[in-house]
């Protein structure tokens, strides 16, 4: 079933009316028949089950009934990440929307290769967003995640939750295990480092902050691999 957020309060038997980019998408790449019914989400995460229809060329769909569950994690995950190469990007950028991430804040340190002043990185705010959104439809979620513009390394301390770790690859010997921070939060910050890693430095001044220095394992993974493990096992862990 096809997924679309809108604008607006839902509620059964209202008419829902579609953008430009919906419209084509609906009438000429999937090529809906009237009746067809998709799934509609707002900003409020409200969920209604709707039916297409025509007049003339416009797109529209009248609301069935609402549907009450939510596929969104219960707990609020931000994901701090060190910039990455383009592709590994928007791959980490849809699986962790796929995985159930509420924030990502994308920040630039002292080993990451892309620099966002270099690269532009915030012109390409819109292409990113997008990536959200239609991973966000496509997994049926009730909300699509928040990007934050790019961040120095400094700034992460602005992004604390209830429970704020840092997976750091020498953590065997100074860390803890996920599982044995992870609680009844209700919100979790978790920073990632870049192809790189971080600088002791870097480590220091956020366990200085409160941070937990975690392991993800024996392996080192890489950032785009660590990312979709954190967030599987957070999901995992309060599921």
């Amino acid at each position: 079933m096809q997924q679309y957020f809108i604008k607006g309060k839902l509620e059964q038997g209202k008419q829902i009316d579609f953008d430009k980019e919906q419209s084509h998408h609906i009438k000429d790449v999937l090529r809906m028949k009237e009746g067809n019914i998709i799934r509609l989400v707002n900003e409020d995460r409200e969920a209604v089950f709707a039916s297409i229809f025509y007049r003339d060329k416009e797109v529209y769909a009248i609301c069935n009934e609402m549907d009450p569950n939510s596929n969104d994690m219960k707990c609020h995950v931000t994901l701090c990440v060190g910039l990455i190469k383009k592709e590994k990007w928007d791959y980490l950028l849809q699986k962790c929307t796929e995985l159930g991430v509420g924030t990502i804040v994308p920040f630039e340190s002292s080993r990451t290769v892309v620099k966002s002043k270099d690269e532009k990185v915030t012109k390409k705010q819109e292409r990113w967003n997008k990536i959200l959104l239609e991973a966000s439809e496509q997994c049926k979620r009730n909300s699509c995640p928040i990007l934050v513009e790019p961040i120095q390394f400094k700034n992460i301390i602005q992004y604390k939750s209830e429970l704020n770790c840092i997976a750091y690859e020498d953590a065997k010997y100074i860390g803890e295990k996920l599982k044995d921070c992870l609680q009844s939060q209700s919100s979790i910050t978790v920073v990632i480092g870049p192809e790189g890693g971080f600088d002791q430095s870097e480590v220091n001044l956020l366990v200085n902050e409160g941070f937990h220095c975690i392991s993800l394992g024996k392996r080192i993974l890489r950032a785009e691999t660590a990312t979709t493990y954190v967030l599987s096992a957070i999901d995992a862990l309060v599921e």
